[in-house]
């Protein structure tokens, strides 16, 4: 036990301190004066606060119920069974002083109580847990992965395509979406909301979910440790997936389900853990409930087309439930057990096992992306799913060796791209014409480049293009894309000519 907290063990005699008022020190009522009339009521059997300012007055809070008294150089912090309660130092007419014997005479006022030494040992329980110094690991770790995912996405555009979680893929076999699309963000464009183009894009997605990540990470993981912090991690990635399937979306990314399920351990913590956490690592019950309500019932619904609400709830839940779970923080339970550790390395390996079983996609093998191809044949055609027709179709043409069924699968996805954009979008025209023409169907090629060059007859891409299927060009010399200084080996970008893409207000989009 502090030093201050030992001499509050005693209340008689106490000091007289600036800020406690004239009467007698035995009194069983004590003033703690506040600035502009607020003050610290001791009674008999609680406290009170009555704010500075506002004059708000607090109900009764019994002393058995204060959790830990923590005093700072800018705050008195008193934790409670029901919430956090704060008064900052300049409401004391001593600043210096004042905190500091404030959670004297609150600690002397419960250590007289019959259960003091109890509730006194308990709160020395809380200081430990507190003192201890540990990194978030887990939450660092995660952050790396959001930053590695972001670097492989700018790398190959055909990550986001086979790492975004769509249920419709992930039912028929690719069940590595569940774990990459946590860490995949949408790309920022180029140029300050289109107003600047020189400008590099901003990443606010990352930047967001990786600012939330940090700020709750910090709030879960220290007071539970890395091993319990990695199962709640994983929870919320389960409820995130599940979500995401209740609530139909179609596709989503981003790593916004692990922020709310962090959110939620925080709740869970909250209600079903206080008097185990210090102080100062507690947020505002009512102010943060209200930021939860806010999201979910108006943030969520009003941003539908773009936010992804399933995930956020579903994440949200499975972080709460794995918080409440994994039971009480204290200082003891940061060593995992036997269970604990075999749970959390069951886990990891799981996440290995999914990280292993994208690469051969992600490395272009014919093989994988041909397999890929058939999952997308095996989906039901939808508006969302022309890009990832387009990708697939256009990774297999320009792609090593592709066989006849590779080939004949990439030229009925283009074929289904191109019926879903309306035969408006250039670049999709012209995935037709490439799976065409390595088909061997030169008059097909030529007919679907043509068509690409009525809606952009200035692309000189397209021109050259043409001059390849027709034999002008070596079949195997193919131009750079627009915006390329040399031959594109990778998935067909989908920015360059977006603006010509028939737009159907009511299809379902990307939602983050």
């Amino acid at each position: 036990m502090k030093e201050g907290v030992e001499e509050g063990m005693k209340e008689e005699p106490i000091e007289r301190v600036e800020g406690v008022s004239d009467s007698a020190e035995n009194k069983p009522h004590r003033r703690i004066r506040l600035v502009q009339g607020g003050a610290i009521l001791l009674e008999p059997d609680g406290f009170r606060l009555i704010e500075s300012r506002g004059l708000k007055r607090s109900p009764l809070h019994p002393y058995e119920s204060m959790t830990h008294v923590h005093a700072t150089d800018r705050a008195l912090l008193i934790g409670t069974s029901s919430g956090l309660l704060s008064v900052r130092e300049s409401d004391f007419p001593n600043p210096d002083e004042g905190p500091q014997e404030a959670k004297r005479l609150l600690l002397a006022r419960l250590a007289a109580r019959p259960d003091g030494a109890y509730c006194l040992s308990q709160i020395e329980r809380v200081e430990a847990l507190g003192a201890r110094n540990h990194r978030p690991y887990a939450i660092w770790a995660t952050v790396l992965l959001c930053l590695i995912g972001t670097g492989f996405q700018l790398r190959d555009p055909l990550i986001q395509q086979i790492g975004a979680f769509i249920p419709d893929l992930f039912f028929r076999g690719e069940l590595w979406r569940g774990l990459t699309a946590h860490f995949l963000h949408a790309l920022p464009a180029p140029g300050l909301f289109g107003l600047f183009p020189s400008l590099p894009g901003i990443p606010i997605h990352l930047a967001v979910n990786v600012g939330g990540m940090v700020v709750l990470g910090h709030l879960v993981e220290r007071p539970i440790g890395s091993w319990r912090t990695v199962l709640v991690l994983i929870a919320s990635a389960i409820g995130t997936v599940a979500g995401i399937v209740v609530a139909e979306h179609v596709e989503v990314i981003g790593a916004s389900g692990l922020v709310a399920g962090l959110a939620g351990a925080i709740l869970a913590l909250e209600l079903h853990f206080p008097a185990s956490l210090p102080a100062y690592w507690r947020l505002p019950r009512r102010l943060f409930i209200g930021v939860i309500i806010l999201q979910f019932l108006i943030i969520d619904p009003l941003f539908g087309s773009y936010l992804a609400g399933g995930a956020h709830i579903g994440g949200f839940v499975g972080g709460y439930v794995g918080a409440w779970w994994l039971g009480r923080p204290s200082v003891e339970g940061l060593i995992p057990s036997t269970r604990m550790r075999f749970a959390t390395y069951t886990a990891l390996a799981a996440v290995v096992a999914c990280t292993v079983s994208i690469v051969p996609l992600a490395r272009h093998k014919m093989g994988a992306l041909e397999r890929h191809a058939a999952r997308l044949l095996n989906t039901p055609t939808a508006f969302y799913l022309y890009q990832h027709d387009n990708a697939a179709a256009w990774s297999i043409a320009v792609g090593d060796d592709p066989s006849p069924y590779g080939l004949e699968l990439a030229v009925e996805l283009a074929d289904r791209a191109v019926a879903i954009t309306g035969q408006m979008h250039p670049g999709i025209l012209d995935t037709l014409a490439e799976a065409l023409f390595q088909s061997g169907d030169r008059l097909g090629a030529m007919m679907m480049i043509d068509a690409a060059i009525r809606l952009m007859p200035s692309e000189s891409y397209f021109i050259e293009q043409r001059r390849r299927f027709s034999g002008e060009r070596d079949p195997d010399d193919r131009p750079p894309q627009p915006g390329e200084g040399e031959a594109a080996e990778g998935p067909k970008p989908f920015n360059r000519s977006d603006d010509v893409i028939p737009i159907d207000p009511s299809a379902p989009r990307i939602i983050i």
